[in-house]
């Protein structure tokens, strides 16, 4: 049988080693995303041949695993799930798997492999060169935005958080609730799990700003670099700052994206109809589904 850690900062470091390796652009396999929703998830972790290998409890979906991930041995991590999930009595479930995950599973299940997605937590993708400059017509709107944005606050500048600046993004994202009213169960658990990502984001290797505009701060961003993909875990702006998204989003991925950086995760929209259709209206040029694999 196999022992499962829970998931917490002392230990998350040894976690690292296997996601900086995996080659999905899916955000469920960076450490900040594991990290910053880990008691949402009721996450736990082991490491198995050479793999890490995850637990985490979906709503509606129940107990799963997590597709293994490393440079070790595959099918031995998958021999030992199957044989956690005979002695526990566990159905052999997996969760939140990239399609290359889901074809290498239906490759050694077959027909066992019962197979499906859901729209709601499907990544948006987007080109890097895109978010950081909005070229073209189909940018228009957020250009715009971002123009007017510059000219109403001249002094505006993007500030990455260190840890003479992180006292006070943490206040920015105390006091956020009363420019933004979270009116969503789904709503207020981002920031809750926003705030622990914020608070431990210079140990966990992450890349945030802000932008600051004569000394208050209207907006910010955190993520991290996996393979070739910035991923965006969290991004708030103030509304009453017009243009104060279109900002944070060109200025965090002028000031993350490094030299091979092609790509840009924005994560999942929830199923939140006004962030589905934010999402949208930066034209991803992919949506990376997940799927949920059971084994019959």
């Amino acid at each position: 049988m196999l022992e499962f850690s829970k998931i917490t900062l002392q230990n998350a470091a040894e976690l690292r080693p296997y996601l900086s390796v995996q080659p999905f652009r899916s955000c469920d396999y960076t450490i900040g995303a594991v990290f910053q929703w880990r008691a949402y998830f009721h996450s736990a972790y082991t490491i198995v041949s050479g793999m890490l290998v995850m637990l985490a409890t979906y709503p509606g979906e129940g107990i799963c695993f997590v597709y293994p991930v490393g440079s070790g041995d595959l099918n031995a991590a998958l021999d030992a799930i199957e044989a956690h999930a005979k002695e526990t009595g566990m159905a052999l479930r997996f969760c939140a798997v990239p399609e290359e995950g889901m074809l290498a599973l239906q490759a050694r299940y077959g027909d066992r492999a019962i197979v499906s997605t859901h729209r709601d937590w499907a990544d948006y993708l987007y080109n890097a060169c895109d978010l950081i400059d909005f070229p073209g017509k189909k940018y228009h709107t957020q250009r715009n935005h971002l123009n007017r944005f510059c000219k109403d606050n001249p002094s505006a500048k993007f500030v990455p958080i260190t840890e003479e600046t992180l006292p006070a993004a943490i206040a920015f994202l105390d006091e956020y609730e009363q420019y933004a009213p979270l009116d969503k169960i789904i709503e207020a658990e981002e920031m809750k799990r926003a705030k622990e990502l914020l608070a431990d984001s210079l140990k966990l290797g992450q890349k945030a700003g802000y932008i600051d505009v004569a000394g208050t701060i209207v907006a910010l961003s955190i993520g991290e670099i996996v393979g070739d993909t910035l991923h965006c875990h969290v991004e708030k702006a103030r509304v009453d700052y017009a243009g104060s998204y279109q900002a944070i989003v060109s200025w965090f991925a002028k000031y993350a994206v490094e030299k091979d950086t092609l790509y840009i995760n924005r994560e999942d929209d929830s199923g939140e109809e006004r962030l589905r259709y934010s999402k949208l209206a930066y034209r991803p040029i992919q949506l990376i589904d997940k799927y949920w694999v059971n084994i019959e």
